[in-house]
């Protein structure tokens, strides 16, 4: 069951609190695709008088702001509310430890947390409120753009020493990392727009990106054993934020390894040691957390859905498919391996580790083992774009010398490569009305019965009451108000499902009130909530009269129509002492 959900407030509103109900949409991004490619060709105008690279990376990071500001404006919930399962789970991974519950618990009771930093992040800046986190969370994809450019502009940046063009050439890499990772027809494709799909969708996987580079530069930076020490502590981090980022990073070290062997053999033994220490650190830090992760989700359960169509164009969709883009990636490449420094060997390791990685697929296919693979091919495309960067600052500084003499300044060379690469940038050509499915279904408000019935959720219950019922419907009270579901669809079955599923139909129809209200007390369940979804899906013998009848349990809330949509909720009695 699909439900038209949107932001906790006033109907029509956006995440500003501006009434848009009546907005032209169509017209307003027209407007906005006409309006950003005159803002753009003005900046990069400015750039000739300022001439300082920070004033492009703030357009690069103001053009993110541009296209985040264009999609949200005109939804009346959160992006994606509803739509996307992901999405939904996400806020109520946060809404629960906004509420007070245990950071290291999913918003299924009693269930371990495989990314318990994002919840924890987004609760404090909200400060515990779970209001403020669904007022706040729109904010947190801008934060992450800019974010991710911040990072790999300054993990780029010259050493001393070091060329002066090295500081534009790092900006170069942010804005082709945030503004062509993406090309326009990657809305017809399996794996969408990288861009929308991370920054709009999950900045909590964005926030893995953000951390590479300080990674890599706290990598290339060692020196002492104490430098190893604190690079794995940062790895560590990176695996409690999203563990594949984490694992396809170690990928990429023992990639740089083998690189180091193959080429710079005096390099080879230092690069070796360092990777091998701060592989080790990270392990024996994150170890109990990789055991609860191999533990409890099915990360090895052979499934067949877990295979490539023997028909779809694997190993294109990560190198010839990102068009212009892609080239500029392997001369980058080339241009890092050339240069032959640490930090840029680092680069061109990870760049080499991911494509690895994107060809082992062929093999987890076989083994029925090809799962998440949207997020490796997210990962390959932000870095192909980031050396990408580098390879077009350098191509364009041999352009240069060769059409000019004498050598053109650096910032005469960013406006001019800026103004050919400006039709590229996503800005230019984003449409999210045709390229996001999302965008569409996300424009409608919360519906009001919906709205109702979470908010006397959130303002009747207790933080750590757990909620029984549509099992649907559970991770929208998670995601609206913070309370924990005994059990819930799109997260990994716990093991004693079996258990919880026989206490929901000793709740909804079991003949044993006193056993029922033992039970539920074993886990916390205080409520429970009954649609029509639960009852014809699961209990298709039962209607509200009976469950209105059981003794075990008390209506507190209604709302809707009782032949139609409906949402009640009971209250589960306590023991009689």
């Amino acid at each position: 069951m699909e439900y038209d959900l949107g932001r906790l407030g006033d109907a029509g509103t956006n995440f500003l609190g501006i009434d848009v109900h009546g907005l032209d949409v169509p017209a307003f991004l027209a407007t906005a695709r006409h309006l950003y490619p005159l803002l753009g060709l003005l900046w990069l105008g400015a750039l000739l008088r300022i001439r300082r690279a920070g004033w492009l990376l703030a357009g690069i990071v103001a053009a993110n702001a541009f296209a985040w500001l264009e999609t949200n404006y005109p939804l009346q919930r959160i992006y994606a509310f509803g739509p996307s399962r992901d999405r939904v789970g996400n806020v109520a991974l946060c809404q629960v430890v906004a509420a007070g519950n245990p950071p290291l618990q999913t918003w299924q009771v009693g269930q371990m947390h495989f990314e318990p930093f994002w919840g924890l992040l987004v609760a404090a800046v909200s400060g515990w409120n779970v209001e403020r986190v669904l007022r706040l969370y729109p904010w947190f994809s801008l934060i992450m753009m800019a974010a991710l450019a911040v990072s790999i502009s300054l993990g780029l940046r010259p050493g001393p020493g070091e060329r002066g063009g090295r500081r534009w050439e790092a900006v170069f890499a942010a804005g082709f990392a945030t503004l062509l990772c993406s090309m326009p027809f990657d809305s017809t494709r399996p794996y969408r727009v990288p861009w929308a799909m991370t920054f709009l969708l999950k900045p909590n996987h964005a926030l893995g990106l953000v951390m590479l580079p300080i990674v890599l530069r706290a990598f290339a930076s060692i020196r002492t054993w104490r430098g190893r020490l604190v690079t794995g502590l940062l790895l560590h981090v990176m695996g409690w934020v999203f563990v594949l980022h984490m694992f396809y990073l170690v990928v990429g070290l023992a990639a740089f390894t083998a690189l180091s062997m193959l080429r710079w053999p005096g390099e080879a033994r230092r690069d070796a040691l360092d990777s091998a220490v701060v592989i080790g650190v990270n392990l024996l830090v994150v170890s109990p957390y990789l055991v609860m992760l191999v533990a409890g989700y099915p990360a090895f359960t052979r499934s067949p859905l877990m295979t490539l169509d023997p028909a779809s164009a694997h190993l294109m969709e990560v190198t010839f498919r990102h068009g212009f883009v892609f080239w500029l990636g392997l001369w980058g490449l080339v241009v890092l391996l050339r240069r032959g420094d640490r930090l840029s060997r680092l680069w061109a390791a990870q760049v080499v580790g991911g494509l690895a990685l994107w060809l082992a697929y062929y093999v987890l296919s076989a083994l029925q083992l090809a799962r998440e693979r949207d997020e490796i091919y997210y990962w390959n495309a932000f870095l192909l774009a980031a050396v990408a960067g580098i390879g077009c600052w350098d191509l364009g500084g041999r352009a240069a010398a060769w059409l000019a003499r004498p050598p053109v300044a650096p910032a005469i060379r960013a406006a001019a490569l800026g103004a050919l690469l400006l039709p590229f940038t996503l800005p230019y050509w984003w449409n999210p009305a045709s390229m996001d499915g999302y965008f569409t279904l996300s424009l409608p408000p919360l519906a009001a019965p919906l709205r109702q019935a979470t908010d006397f959720i959130r303002g009747q219950t207790a933080p750590q009451d757990v909620i029984a019922g549509d099992p649907d419907f559970a991770r929208y009270v998670a995601a609206l108000a913070g309370r924990r579901a005994l059990v819930g669809l799109t997260l990994p079955l716990p093991r004693d499902w079996d258990e919880r599923w026989r206490l929901q139909g000793m709740l909804v129809a079991g003949p044993d009130p006193e056993a029922a209200v033992a039970a539920a007390a074993r886990y916390g369940v205080r409520y429970l909530v009954v649609t029509p979804y639960l009852l014809s899906t699961y209990y298709s013998g039962t209607d509200l009269g009976r469950i209105g009848a059981q003794r075990h349990l008390q209506s507190v809330f209604f709302t809707g129509d009782p032949d139609g949509d409906y949402v009640a909720i009971y209250r589960v009695k306590k023991r009689e002492s």
